[in-house]
C-alpha cells in the first residue's frame, strides 16, 4: 500500500508517471534497436552491392581485350590492365607502369599527343586513331577513347583512357587499297589509279604552267612469245619489263600497266626533249634485261609512242589518244624504237602511218 509523503500528499502519481515516461523510453530503444537493425542490413546489402560491383569492374578491367588505364590530373600513369601492358609487350602491369611513368610518352610525335589533349579538353576523344610507341613492342596504331572524371571526389581530375590495337585491321585496310590500285602481276599502278594520278599531274601542269609528256610502251611481238614459250614466261617478261620501267624513270614519275602487254608511263615537269631521253634509256634498258627460262636467255624489245602536253585544252583522253597514235607509228617503222607524235604536224617517221593510226590501230 502506497503511503503518503509528511505532507500528505501521495506518491502514487509521481511512481505513475515514472512507469509511463520508462515505457516510452523502452519503445523508443525498442524502435531505435529496430532502425539499427534495418540500417545494418541495408548497409550490408549496400557493402554487398558495392563488393559485387567491384569484383564485376575488376572482372572487366582485368580480362578485357582492349586496353585501360587511369591517369592523375598531370598525365601520370595510376593504373593500367594486363592487356594494356600486353599490348605494349610487358608481362604485367606492374613493369608496365614501372617502364612507362605517363601517358604522353607513349605518343611517337609529339603533335600528336597535342592533338589528343586539344580533343580530350572538348571532350571530344572517341575512337581517335593514332601511331603509339614502346620501348619494348615497337610501334602499334592504336584507336583511344578517353574523358576527364572531373566530377569524382575519389579521383578529381582524373583521366580514364580505353585503347583498341587496330593494328591489323589497319594494315589489312592499307593492303586492301594497295590491292585496289596496283595490278595483281607487276606490282604497277593499275589503269583505274593510273588515271586518277595522271589527272591530278594534268591539273597541276596547268596551274604552274609545267611540262608533262606521257609514253605508251608495248612489247614487240608478243604474242610470239606465249606462243613460243607458254604463258609464265610471258608473265616473267612482263614482271621484268615493269621493273626495268621503275628503274629507268625518277620517283617522281607514274608507271602503269593498262593491260595485257600494254604499259604506260607518266612524266611530270618533262617536256618533249627530255622525254625522248627517257624513251631511250627505256629502249636500251629492256635490250640489255633478259628472262631466265631454265637456264636459256631470253630478250624483247618494246615499241613506244610518245606525246608531250602542248597547251592549257590538253586532256587526258588527247594525251592518251596522241601517245596511242605514236606507238602505232612505232609498230609500222619497223618496233624496237620511239615515235612522237605533235600537234603542229606529224613527227612521226611517216605522216602516212600516223595518219592511219588515227583510225586503226596495228597488232603486237
Amino acid at each position: 500500500m502506497l503511503r503518503s509523503d509528511e505532507d500528505g500528499v501521495s506518491v502514487a502519481p509521481v511512481l505513475a508517471g515514472l512507469v509511463d515516461e520508462y515505457g516510452r523510453l523502452l519503445r523508443q530503444s525498442r524502435r531505435l534497436v529496430t532502425m539499427g537493425d534495418r540500417m545494418q542490413q541495408s548497409l550490408n546489402a549496400l557493402n554487398h552491392d558495392l563488393a559485387v560491383s567491384e569484383q564485376k569492374y575488376r572482372g572487366i578491367f582485368e580480362n578485357v581485350a582492349e586496353g585501360i588505364c587511369r591517369c592523375d590530373a598531370d598525365g601520370m600513369l595510376v593504373e593500367a590492365n594486363p592487356a594494356m601492358a600486353e599490348m605494349f609487350g610487358f608481362y604485367d602491369s606492374e613493369s608496365f607502369l614501372e617502364a612507362v611513368p605517363d601517358f604522353q610518352s607513349l605518343f611517337c610525335r609529339a603533335e600528336d599527343y597535342e592533338l589528343y589533349e586539344t580533343l580530350l579538353a572538348a571532350d571530344q576523344l572517341r575512337r581517335f586513331q593514332v601511331r603509339l610507341c614502346s620501348p619494348e613492342s615497337g610501334r602499334l596504331w592504336a584507336e583511344v577513347s578517353a574523358s576527364v572524371m572531373d566530377d569524382r571526389e575519389a579521383f578529381p581530375g582524373g583521366i580514364v583512357c580505353v585503347l583498341a590495337d587496330v593494328t591489323e585491321r589497319k594494315h589489312m585496310i592499307e593492303e586492301m587499297r594497295r590491292l585496289a590500285r596496283t595490278d595483281s602481276l607487276t606490282g604497277l599502278y593499275n589503269r583505274g589509279h593510273f588515271m586518277e594520278l595522271t589527272e591530278r599531274e594534268l591539273a597541276r601542269s596547268r596551274r604552274t604552267r609545267s611540262p608533262l609528256s606521257m609514253l605508251i610502251v608495248d612489247v614487240d611481238h608478243f604474242k610470239n612469245v606465249n606462243d613460243t614459250y607458254g604463258h609464265d614466261v610471258g608473265d616473267k617478261a612482263l614482271v621484268t619489263l615493269s621493273r626495268v620501267l621503275r628503274d629507268a624513270v625518277r620517283e617522281i614519275d607514274v608507271v602503269g600497266r593498262f593491260g595485257g602487254e600494254e604499259f604506260v608511263v607518266l612524266l611530270p615537269d618533262a617536256d618533249r626533249r627530255n622525254a625522248c631521253r627517257v624513251a631511250d634509256r627505256i629502249l636500251e634498258c629492256v635490250r640489255e634485261a633478259r628472262i631466265d627460262i631454265g637456264g636459256k636467255q631470253v630478250g624483247v624489245t618494246v615499241s613506244i609512242g610518245l606525246t608531250a602536253c602542248e597547251d592549257d585544252e590538253e586532256d587526258l583522253d588527247r594525251l592518251i589518244k596522241y601517245a596511242d597514235i605514236a606507238l602505232y607509228a612505232a609498230k609500222k617503222n619497223g618496233r624496237d624504237r620511239v615515235e612522237v607524235y605533235r600537234r603542229s604536224g606529224c613527227h612521226c617517221r611517216r605522216e602516212a602511218d600516223c595518219m592511219e593510226a588515227m583510225a586503226v590501230r596495228g597488232e603486237s
